[in-house]
């Protein structure tokens, strides 16, 4: 850990003169992919070959194979903030450690619930498949990036390794390993993740595959939250000084662990012609058009989840549903879809102005969970193992899309899926988004639309649920889900501003239904319970937010700043204002080292911020006979961040402003410490 602290500080002294940062530039510039003896009185006469740099990346759509670029994560600007368990503007509620659970503060970006929902707050680690990059590149490409902060006590350690590599023009291959130790600031509080990954894509005139398994392993240990918010908010008021790692929880030798295995797998058959098309006035080329393609999707996961503890703490559940001195709740959930549909293709003549997509699918649930013959109860075999209940679900699905994604002025895609058959017949997803691109002052504003409805059932573990401190076994309603919301993006001017307002009615959510301890004496304990609830009133939620970017020569300022009201805060409770700014200098030293010199803030309004439940690892209302606010506290961090050819490297101290106040991300859950953090990230291209 020392030589961790000396490699910063030499890189902190290094920047100090023009001359010692040029020395250092040029070494670096030996190693890269540009570098090359131009001089005429060289003794070596051959060139040096320039390996291409050139990569591209895209998502892909799990029902129709439809492509959508994005970005390689190689970017410099926020590279400070990538690994930070708020976020990348600060837009969520952690428990602290670095891949925890988390949970946006902002209305409009909160997921749905899966039906495996344990995944839900891990999205900082977890990719789903909608965000599963894959890639093409003309040189073999590896990303290696390393992000570290704390002690060795305290501290924690991220590295991502990426490699891909093309076979031809058309077949790409790859793999990423992701590893989080973070040992977290308090006690009982650290994580373990590890993520392995491998793909593989075909991409050619008449056939296209995208393949992708991953596998993911973590381990979460929960302590519950602190004892006493006084050890942070009025720390003299103790017999003694604390660290953190030192302030008492009250959860130790619990822990969460999952374990993924998933497969996913798309395919399809373009069928079409081929038409000479001009270059140049003397060149042309034959251009494959597709008129029609058949696809089919396959999709498997295995997960799994433990909550397991090794001795129970006295007074912090409520109740007691299995007997034992320890816990240890195990679920299983299996999906399998298997989808297969027909596409009438975009723009292979001048009528086809938009493309139609349509299909039919199966998909099957197996969900296993510890078994009871009645409420409370709890039995086992001969053996004298616990028995398992299955729960078994079908669904026959249809769906289509009408999609216009060529041309530049009108954009839109209209994509709707219906349960016509099987456990949650009359289920529906609807979603649509439009977008018209209109000059402006010399550049292209973009006017958007986006809209859906939905009337789908919650996940399964609101249903049901079977563990040792929490139980229930329910039938809820599908929630009926409606949303509207507009979007204007002026790039003359650098402004974003987007407007929503979404309708939900049987809206499903967790609270904390503790109950009181020996009320009789001074001091009563409120224990911890989570349950399921289903709020049949109707709730609006208004979500307003402004991005605003300026500039005047090297100082730059971006603001991110979100308004939201609820009509029901009792069962949706939310942060009114939420602001992130970023104020800092960019410039280059010795002409190539492109250099971010600055600080940002983190602020959101105080609020009810919602709980967090170790037993089922989510978020939860508050306990209505205990409530606290978090919020109004400002979170300030500096930071310098450089970029130099294949080289990304930042120095941040984080949480600089530190001091005495309420500052905690959720009830009983301080956010860390002051810290330096520190992250490097390397491209290799040959």
């Amino acid at each position: 850990m020392k030589k961790k602290h000396l490699f910063i500080l030499l890189f902190l002294i290094a920047f100090v003169s023009e001359s010692q940062a040029q020395r250092i530039v040029s070494e670096l510039e030996t190693n890269s992919d540009m570098s090359m003896d131009s001089r005429p009185d060289s003794a070596d006469t051959h060139k040096k070959k320039v390996v291409p740099n050139d990569i591209r990346a895209w998502t892909v759509d799990e029902k129709y194979g439809n492509l959508t670029d994005t970005y390689v994560d190689t970017l410099h600007h926020m590279f400070m903030n990538t690994d930070l368990p708020e976020g990348i503007e600060g837009h969520y509620n952690s428990l602290g450690n670095v891949g925890s659970p988390r949970m946006s503060r902002i209305f409009m970006e909160q997921p749905i619930i899966s039906d495996f929902m344990f995944t839900t707050p891990y999205d900082m680690f977890f990719v789903d498949t909608e965000h599963f990059r894959f890639y093409n590149t003309k040189s073999p490409f590896m990303n290696i990036t390393y992000n570290w902060n704390g002690s060795k006590n305290t501290g924690s350690d991220h590295v991502k390794a990426t490699f891909t590599n093309n076979a031809g023009k058309k077949f790409n291959f790859g793999g990423i390993f992701d590893y989080i130790y973070g040992r977290g600031y308090y006690d009982s509080q650290s994580a373990s993740y590890m993520n392995a990954s491998a793909w593989a894509s075909y991409i050619a005139d008449k056939y296209n595959f995208h393949f992708y398994y991953q596998h993911n392993f973590m381990k979460t240990a929960e302590n519950g939250g602190i004892e006493d918010e006084g050890y942070i908010t009025n720390p003299e008021n103790m017999a003694r000084e604390f660290s953190s790692n030192d302030i008492p929880t009250y959860l130790s030798s619990t822990w969460n662990r999952q374990e993924h295995d998933l497969v996913f797998f798309n395919h399809h058959y373009n069928i079409g012609f081929y038409r000479e098309e001009e270059i140049d006035s003397v060149t042309t080329k034959e251009v494959f058009v597709p008129v029609s393609k058949i696809f089919h999707t396959l999709k498997l996961q295995k997960m799994m989840r433990n909550n397991r503890a090794y001795k129970e703490t006295e007074n912090y559940h409520s109740y007691t549903y299995l007997p034992g001195d320890s816990t240890e709740d195990r679920t299983k959930h299996f999906y399998i879809r298997n989808l297969l549909g027909l596409s009438l293709c975009e723009g292979f003549n001048k009528w086809a102005v938009f493309g139609l997509n349509a299909y039919v699918g199966f998909d099957y649930n197996r969900f296993m969970l510890p078994d009871s013959t009645q409420y409370g109860g709890y039995y086992t075999n001969t053996t004298g193992r616990i028995s398992k209940q299955y729960y078994n679900e079908h669904n026959v699905v249809v769906g289509g899309q009408i999609i216009r994604s060529q041309g530049t002025t009108v954009h839109y895609n209209l994509d709707g899926e219906f349960v016509v058959a099987g456990t949650d017949i009359g289920q529906f997803d609807i979603n649509g988004h439009a977008e018209v691109n209109i000059p402006l002052l010399g550049d292209t504003a973009q006017v958007a639309l986006n809209a859906y409805i939905k009337n789908v059932g919650p996940s399964f573990y609101f249903d049901h649920y079977h563990g040792k401190h929490a139980w229930w076994d329910n039938s809820f309603d599908k929630e009926l889900r409606q949303r509207i919301e507009g979007v204007i993006d002026i790039p003359h001017t650098h402004t974003k501003i987007t407007v929503g307002v979404e309708n939900i009615k049987n809206f499903s959510y967790f609270q904390n239904t503790g109950i009181t301890l020996n009320a009789d004496t001074e001091n009563p304990v409120v224990s911890n319970n989570v349950s399921p609830i289903q709020c049949g009133d109707n709730i609006q939620v208004i979500s307003a937010n402004l991005r605003q970017y300026l500039k005047l020569g090297i100082l730059h300022w971006e603001n991110d700043i979100t308004y939201q009201t609820c009509s029901h805060s009792d069962v949706l409770p939310l942060s009114t204002v939420s602001l992130y700014t970023n104020l800092y200098l960019r410039f280059k030293i010795a002409k190539v080292l492109k250099t971010e010199f600055g600080a940002d803030m983190k602020y959101f309004t105080e609020y009810e911020a919602p709980d967090y439940s170790p037993v089922i690892g989510m978020f939860m209302n508050q306990n209505s006979l205990k409530t606290v606010k978090i919020g109004n506290y400002p979170i300030i961090s500096v930071y310098a961040n450089f970029d130099l050819k294949r080289t990304r490297f930042y120095v941040m101290y984080h949480h600089a402003n530190q001091s005495d106040g309420r500052y905690f991300w959720a009830p009983g859950y301080p956010i860390n410490p002051k810290s330096i953090r520190f992250g490097l990230s390397w491209n290799f291209y040959d």
